[in-house]
């Protein structure tokens, strides 16, 4: 598997490039930095009944082909492009990323602070002539396409900080992710 990284003041950004069938060991400390359910109260749900699941850390955006996430005894767990911001793992001490189709391609955005804690996030997506919102306070990593904001347009790879309420215009198809604290 194949990667190159781009750093933004707040953010790492890894891209990983696989063929089909590789696959990737992601260790624990990558993942998750020690969080627990207490520390992403927002998601306590999603984590009820699954004793192995941990809150993520790095925030995944699938942009081409597709991966299976596989660990512990689970059955794999499809990330096909245009999903991610996936926000729990399960069996964490073995989990790994196969890729399901040649060229299949992932984003990795890992915050970059010095004591781990959980980031809102969502996955955006849209086509041409589509718009969203986005309000202070929040990170816009637009892992493809181009949008325009305030007369402006931002071409993916990039990663934006939000000061003031905003509509993001779409001008060609993206993916991307919302963090927020």
């Amino acid at each position: 598997m194949q990667f190159r990284r781009i750093r933004f003041e707040n953010f790492t950004i890894t891209i990983f490039t696989a063929h089909a069938g590789e696959e990737r060991i992601c260790p624990p400390v990558e993942l998750t930095r020690g969080l627990t359910w207490a520390d992403a109260p927002s998601i306590a749900y999603l984590l009820e009944g699954k004793p192995d699941a941990h809150p993520l850390y790095t925030i995944p955006v699938y942009t081409k082909g597709g991966f299976e996430a596989l660990g512990g005894d689970h059955a794999p767990d499809p990330r096909p492009a245009g999903s991610g911001a996936t926000q729990f793992v399960r069996g964490i001490d073995n989990y790994r990323l196969r890729a399901t189709a040649e060229g299949s391609e992932y984003h990795c955005i890992t915050p970059k602070s010095k004591v781990p804690f959980f980031w809102q996030r969502a996955f955006v997506s849209g086509q041409a002539g589509e718009t969203f919102d986005v309000e202070p306070g929040n990170f816009i990593y637009l892992a493809e396409g181009l949008i325009e904001i305030s007369h402006s347009q931002f071409r993916g790879a990039t990663m934006l900080e939000i000061s003031r309420p905003l509509t993001a215009k779409i001008i060609e198809p993206v993916m991307g992710a919302k963090l927020w604290r």
